[in-house]
């Protein structure tokens, strides 16, 4: 291994392991004053610190960084795979992989390897791989770096693939994180840090309180944090443009004058702070109440009372919250969610699974109706199959999303949530937001139009929807926790009926059901 790592890479380019500062000057050939102090920090943690966390103001070289970073750590350490990944395409394909190409180009030294869009591949020879014996010729084919996105339909997709790139070396770039799906976030930390030798870099503006990103950058996390403000820069430093582009004091006053110096845009622009909640979100400011009241805790199941199964089911993503109705107050004991498309089987076998005496029946969404369509290839629709699983399935009263979003709004101060079991909920819930106007937004002033984004974060806000409108318009003050079965609700058929958007009879009963 030794002789094809000094052939591929030279024996003093393998010496800047120590120097990542050295080899951006000495070899990639970036004018010593343009690697200013925070550069310099944050290189300094990736080569000392297997986490650094980078939460980041505007206009600070963020981006830059990190693409000369990723070409330091696959030139010097070999065999390497470098992993880099933002929430689109666009983040990867024109910010930071742009970087690497302009980095790999402009090089003093010649690095080699074949470079593509999203793909570097610095494998050796044919020769010498035909030389090696069979383990270290699989980490030298995977001597490479690569880019991908984590849109919402790839989540699944990329999760899983990230799970096989292990190597001698590895480092991982995470860009604009705080968009980044949990279920990648826990691929990259759980699935790829198997050692000392893996390192993550996570970077970008904090924009969301409540995300993966927000909690590595808390102190005790385990994270290296290096955070980078507007007024770090050089050009703010000296008042005068050192460096084009960096932001300077014009901005910095400019964002103070529109936002406030406590406001959340100031924080996240210039401070590079994470804001008390996300911007355009639903429920972004009830989520920060309701975790500054302490409703976010161990608050765990009550043996005595039934727990209500609230479903949003889907052919890949399906969310289910499991709550308890006691004394006026909701309590989400527990949730699961499944981004593979398992299937009601599986679901039927969680909820066999826990300790739990349910309530009937379970819920699901107005859109059970639509799905209640026969399908083609069963001649069973899905309440058919639920039903032959033995679980009683009802949709909730059909309702307008504005009407569902205020019924949510209504519940918050009475919801508390067990954060033992469903931080990813808390999570979607407080991300959850409208889709932004890329083409009237800008760095200052987002714009957003009056609809959800349609992510994974949509289904959990979906779920919890349903549970609103379930707790507002088919529960009865004093019912809710005692009565075996909703159907024995004083004035439920009544309420019902006057919903004229049913379709279904709700006292239909299906038979053999254990929930």
């Amino acid at each position: 291994m030794i002789s094809a790592n000094v052939a591929t890479i030279g024996q003093g380019l393998i010496d800047y392991r120590a120097d990542p500062v050295g080899f951006e000057i000495n070899v990639l050939g970036i004018p010593e004053e343009r690697v200013w102090s925070k550069m310099r920090e944050v290189c300094e943690s990736v080569r000392d610190n297997q986490f650094t966390a980078v939460p980041a103001g505007h206009s600070v070289s963020k981006t830059f960084n990190a693409g000369r970073i990723g070409v330091w750590f696959k030139t010097c350490f070999q065999p390497s795979t470098v992993i880099t990944t933002a929430p689109s395409d666009n983040q990867v394909r024109g910010q930071l992989w742009r970087e690497i190409h302009a980095t790999v180009a402009g090089a003093k030294v010649k690095l080699g390897g074949k470079i593509t869009a999203l793909q570097w591949d610095v494998r050796p020879s044919q020769g010498v791989l035909d030389s090696l014996i069979p383990d270290e010729r699989e980490q030298w084919e995977k001597n490479f770096a690569i880019g991908f996105s984590t849109s919402p339909d790839t989540v699944s997709e990329h999760a899983t693939k990230m799970q096989g790139w292990h190597n001698v070396w590895v480092l991982i770039i995470i860009d604009e994180a705080c968009g980044i799906a949990p279920q990648i976030w826990r691929t990259a930390i759980e699935g790829l840090v198997t050692n000392e030798r893996v390192k993550v870099l996570a970077i970008g503006n904090p924009t969301d309180p409540n995300c993966e990103f927000a909690q590595a950058c808390k102190p005790g996390s385990g994270w290296n944090v290096v955070r980078v403000s507007c007024t770090d820069t050089p050009n703010y430093i000296e008042n005068r443009e050192v460096i084009p582009g960096l932001a300077g004091r014009d901005y910095v006053a400019r964002i103070a004058k529109k936002y406030g110096l406590g406001g959340n845009g100031y924080l996240i622009r210039v401070l590079g702070e994470f804001p008390t909640f996300k911007e355009g979100t639903y429920y972004g400011y009830e989520v920060q109440q309701a975790r500054s009241k302490g409703q976010f805790g161990l608050y765990s199941w009550d043996p005595t009372a039934k727990v209500h199964g609230f479903w949003d089911l889907g052919k890949m993503h399906t969310v289910g919250l499991f709550a308890q109705f006691r004394q006026g107050r909701i309590r989400l004991v527990d949730c699961y969610y499944d981004n593979v498309g398992r299937g009601l089987p599986e679901y039927v076998k969680v909820v066999d699974s826990k300790p739990y005496v349910w309530a009937r029946p379970h819920y699901a969404g107005p859109d059970l109706i639509k799905s209640n369509r026969k399908s083609e290839q069963t001649g069973m629709t899905t309440r058919d199959i639920a039903a032959g699983l033995g679980m009683n399935l009802e949709p909730v009263i059909s309702h307008a999303v504005n009407d569902g979003v205020e019924a949510v709004r209504s519940i918050w101060p009475i919801l508390d949530i067990n954060e033992s079991l469903c931080s990813e909920a808390i999570e979607a819930f407080g991300s959850y937001g409208k889709r932004k106007n890329e083409r009237l937004s800008n760095e200052e002033h987002p714009v957003y139009f009056d609809e959800p984004v349609k992510d994974w974060r949509a289904h959990w806000a979906d779920c919890l929807r349903d549970v609103a409108i379930y707790y507002r318009y088919m529960t009865t003050e004093g019912y809710i926790g005692y009565a075996t079965d909703e159907r024995e609700m004083p004035g439920y058929s009544q309420r019902v009926n006057d919903n004229r958007d049913a379709v279904y009879n709700p006292l239909e009963l299906v038979g053999g059901s254990r929930w």
